[in-house]
């Protein structure tokens, strides 16, 4: 309740004490009464005239203590709603701080693999110089980059193609952990709300390489490849 209802209720309250006595003096006069019957018929006239209005104040009060304990149970109820409110957004943050832990753990898991395939010997038993996966990309690079002919790559790019063989298995690893990886790193963006992270990068950049002979070979999605070409800083 506004305290300047208040103060209007006890100036009219005042006013009207002072009314009443002030008819006393004017039906009766200044000088107490002597005879009891007197100050009976004031006494009843007086309570009369206070109890409504001292039942009213009593009324105005318990209204006003009722508007106090509102005002403050809206304070704490807001109060409240701003704890629980911050709670539940530091617990988002901390799901969305373990579920990037999380999969940053995949992500290095997939490149510990993608790593120990590219280190695959893949060149006949026995030929000089042995030939890795690693080697083999390098190859793929040179030759798009500058032309030319390579008969080992071209060899590499066909027994890829031929069920069976362990270059097939190898590229057929190799584009699985490759899509893995883009699907990973996607949800790693959306967690940490950034695209182009620097670690998003990185790992981009290493598998971009890779691309090549997988291209090749016709072994990733038009999806995969044009997200590895949006992200690695290698493609632009």
């Amino acid at each position: 309740m506004n305290s300047r209802i208040i103060r209007v209720a006890l100036a009219i309250a005042l006013i009207l004490i002072v009314g009443v006595v002030t008819a006393y003096i004017l039906q009766f006069g200044v000088v107490p009464a002597s005879e009891q019957g007197t100050w009976g018929q004031f006494g009843d006239y007086f309570a009369g005239l206070l109890n409504p209005l001292f039942a009213m104040l009593a009324f105005l009060a318990l209204i006003w203590s009722i508007s106090i304990q509102r005002e403050e149970l809206r304070r704490a109820s807001e109060h409240l709603s701003e704890q629980t409110s911050l709670a539940r957004k530091q617990l988002d943050e901390l799901a969305s701080d373990r579920l990037a832990q999380e999969l940053l753990h995949v992500i290095k898991e997939i490149d510990a693999r993608l790593d120990q395939v590219t280190r695959t010997v893949v060149s006949p038993e026995g030929s000089e110089p042995s030939l890795t996966v690693s080697l083999l990309v390098a190859e793929g690079e040179r030759l798009r980059a500058s032309g030319g002919h390579s008969a080992a790559y071209h060899q590499f790019v066909r027994l890829s193609q031929e069920k069976g063989t362990v270059v097939e298995a190898v590229v057929r690893e190799m584009t699985h952990l490759v899509a893995e990886m883009q699907d990973v790193l996607a949800q790693f963006s959306q967690v940490r709300g950034s695209s182009y992270a620097p670690l998003i990068v990185y790992y981009a950049n290493k598998v971009y390489r890779l691309l090549t002979p997988l291209e090749d070979v016709h072994a990733i999605t038009c999806t995969v490849r044009e997200f590895y070409a949006t992200v690695s800083d290698k493609h632009h």
